[in-house]
């Protein structure tokens, strides 16, 4: 039924919009038997299949993605396999939606862990410092002291000797005769994951309390959790047609798959002309001269699936993602590159030092302030929480984690990661910032993911980089400078790329929308965790071990990352030891080093910290002024500013996803809307079973590399 409105036309009725906005009704259920087993079962798979596909077939990498085409594909089979083919005839087989609810955000959480969202870049700050130590670098005076022989494994210092080596071993490969020497990697690994399993912990805890904040009072959308939510929708209600069986949905999966496809033959039949998604060739070609020269990059990338997830992100957020990149950015490049003369062209804005970190400053700052604003809106739902934990006020759901349990497990995990740190050797102190900082940085980022759906984004800022900006290097000291750093690569989950805490949180969001009880649903994530800690590690370790030439052939992560960072860590320490020899001779001699002599290290970075001021406070300003202005533009895309390369891909998608949307609605309204939704998830679809396709093909047919799909 339809309301008739005289300036506005026909409105919906309370029942139809809930129809159409798939807001079905369902009772809170944990999961069947089925759906606990298939859960395991899925994420071993994921243990075994995501090592063995990023670091041997190198192309796309299963563990980039924020919304992993592993776990599309997991929903798309369990769908179409168990409730729409074997449900039809054996009832018993069939999933409920709690089942598919829980596997999804299980695969979700664990899907990167196993590659570069933990183990990867990891074992990388584990061995790369010992492996590429040379006699030149003098990297075993000046890092390795610093390292604890029980987190970071060795070799036999005598190169004759018959013991194992594990370090030279992971980067060379496996000589003949030999075997994993399991015993030398499960100790330092076992109590890494230590010090992870606290920061997920502290990620549970945080996410239990600030769900309801964000998901039921401030009602962000958490696009990425809607895309299983509309794949699911129709199974369980005979009002609405199933996803699957959506002609405009297979319309939208046909035309990503068939135009990644075609695109992939070049592989294999090199002289069929490809359709361009990647225009990088505008920088050179056409932005060659002043002022042009000073935009560059510029860059026109389309990404099916950008599209398809703009298509579920409020038009002010997704006009807001491309507007600050390529209009506001584009003018700052202008006047800082073309009056200040910072360098040649907009690429030296990507740097995070000194005046080049104009736009990376203000968005490390703006996101502070974003993580400061929204903490300050959740003060009540805060206070509340902690009062009924404290026994003050009565306890409102029975379902859910009780309060005094998630401030418990809060406490115990952040008193927990600090204690390991100051064990690892950090001053407690300085622990105390690191953590600050990284749970910090992690609130901001999932709270751009959940509002804006965002697949690919990354701080330019990692707490130990912060810290030496910051506080100096001479202050942190040799000792903690290093160990920081090794901390800091190893959980900023690839600059925020891959962090926990937005699978946590959309997990929650999920979870409550589809009836899932919360007990069973973080039971369920912690046992995905547990399976893909001993699984995945088991797996990445058998890859490097038995492949020719070890993980030195996996790529940059293992070779020239290490190596570019050891030489940054190496420089750093020489350079702190000189000044502090040289601080030492002045106060023999009664004098101080006079101010013009001395170096970086020993001085905060004020322009920088200066920029970040700047950004918080023009991000609280836009806060202020929307408050009262409610057309002024959303500031989310002035935050991503924390990170410039994702941008830099992902901007003209964003512009086309903002677009689509806005026509259909502009000229078909709520309707149309609705209608075509199954088109653009469609289109993430597509490009997910696109991915695993290509990445089987490729498998068996030993043709690794070559076209991929990754945002990078």
């Amino acid at each position: 039924m339809e309301n008739q409105d005289r300036h506005h036309g026909p409105r919906f009725d309370v029942t139809a919009r809930s129809r159409l906005q798939q807001m079905e009704d369902t009772g809170s259920r944990a999961p069947t038997f089925r759906g606990w087993v298939l859960c395991v079962l899925s994420c071993a798979a994921l243990g075994i299949v995501v090592p063995v596909v990023d670091n041997l077939l190198l192309s796309t990498r299963l563990s980039l993605n924020l919304l992993p085409a592993s776990s599309i594909l997991l929903m798309m089979f369990f769908i179409v396999g168990f409730n729409m083919t074997l449900g039809r005839y054996a009832q018993g087989l069939a999933l409920t939606r709690q089942d598919l609810a829980l596997i999804f955000c299980a695969t979700m959480l664990v899907n990167p862990l196993p590659s570069l969202g933990f183990i990867g870049y990891l074992t990388a700050a584990q061995h790369g410092p010992i492996y590429f130590a040379r006699p030149e670098n003098n990297w075993d005076q000046l890092i390795h002291p610093y390292l604890p022989s029980a987190l970071f494994p060795r070799d036999p210092v005598d190169p004759h000797s018959p013991d194992p080596r594990p370090i030279e071993w992971f980067y060379t490969g496996l000589p003949p005769g030999h075997s994993i020497p399991w015993d030398h990697l499960i100790g330092p690994y076992a109590l890494w994951c230590l010090s992870l399993t606290m920061i997920l912990g502290i990620f549970f805890a945080l996410g239990a309390l600030l769900h309801r904040q964000w998901s039921q009072q401030e009602r962000l959308p958490f696009p990425l959790v809607q895309v299983p939510e509309i794949m699911m929708g129709g199974l369980f209600s005979r009002g609405e047609k199933p996803f699957f069986l959506n002609r405009l949905a297979w319309w939208g999966i046909a035309v990503t798959f068939l135009l990644h496809g075609y695109n992939a033959l070049q592989d294999y039949f090199p002289n069929i002309p490809p359709i361009p998604l990647k225009i990088v060739h505008i920088d050179w070609t056409y932005l060659t001269e002043p002022p042009f020269r000073y935009m560059v990059p510029f860059r026109f990338n389309i990404y099916p699936s950008i599209i398809g997830i703009m298509y579920l992100v409020s038009l002010e957020a997704s006009f807001s993602l491309w507007f600050f990149y390529a209009v506001v950015s584009k003018i700052v490049a202008l006047i800082a590159i073309g009056y200040f003369a910072l360098g040649w062209s907009a690429w030296e804005l990507n740097r995070t030092d000194g005046a080049y970190s104009v736009c990376t400053g203000q968005g490390t700052g703006a996101c502070f302030a974003l993580v400061a604003a929204g903490f300050y809106m959740a003060r009540r739902t805060l206070w509340e929480s902690l009062r009924q934990a404290l026994g003050l006020a009565q306890r409102e759901n029975a379902d859910e984690l009780s309060p005094r349990v998630i401030w418990t497990l809060l406490l115990v995990c952040l008193l927990g990661v600090i204690g390991w740190l100051v064990w690892m050797g950090v001053t407690w102190y300085w622990a105390v910032v690191a953590v600050a900082i990284l749970l910090a940085s992690a609130t901001g980022i999932t709270r751009l993911v959940s509002e804006s759906g965002v697949f690919f984004l990354q701080m330019s800022a990692s707490p130990a980089e912060l810290m030496t900006a910051a506080f100096t290097p001479v202050a942190l000291g040799p000792k903690n400078f290093i160990l920081l750093s090794t901390w800091s690569r190893a959980f900023v989950f690839d600059w925020y790329r891959s962090c926990p805490f937005i699978n946590i949180l959309g997990a929650l969001h999920l979870g409550h929308r589809t009836g899932l009880k919360q007990k069973p649903l973080l039971l369920g994530l912690a046992l995905g965790l547990l399976v893909i800690f001993s699984v995945g590690f088991a797996t990445f370790y058998w890859t490097a071990y038995t492949s020719p030439g070890g993980a030195r052939q996996f790529g940059w992560p293992y070779d020239d990352h290490p190596r570019s960072q050891g030489q940054v860590w190496a420089g750093t320490v020489e350079r702190i030891q000189v000044y502090e020899k040289r601080v030492e001779e002045h106060a023999a001699r009664g004098e101080t080093i006079p101010r013009a002599e001395v170096p970086d290290v020993a001085r905060t970075d004020w322009i920088r910290m200066a920029w970040m001021a700047v950004g918080a406070a023009v991000l609280l300003g836009i806060l202020a002024i929307r408050s009262r202005v409610f057309w002024f533009p959303h500031p989310i895309g002035y935050v991503m500013w924390m990170g410039m390369w994702p941008l830099t891909q992902l901007w003209f998608s964003y512009f086309l996803g903002w677009l689509c949307k806005l026509l259909l609605v502009r000229f078909g309204g709520q309707r149309q809307f609705v209608s075509w939704r199954p088109f653009f998830i469609g289109l993430i679809v597509g490009e997910a079973l696109a991915t695993l396709f290509w990445l089987f093909i490729k498998y068996f047919w030993g043709t690794p590399g070559g076209y991929n799909m990754e945002f990078n």
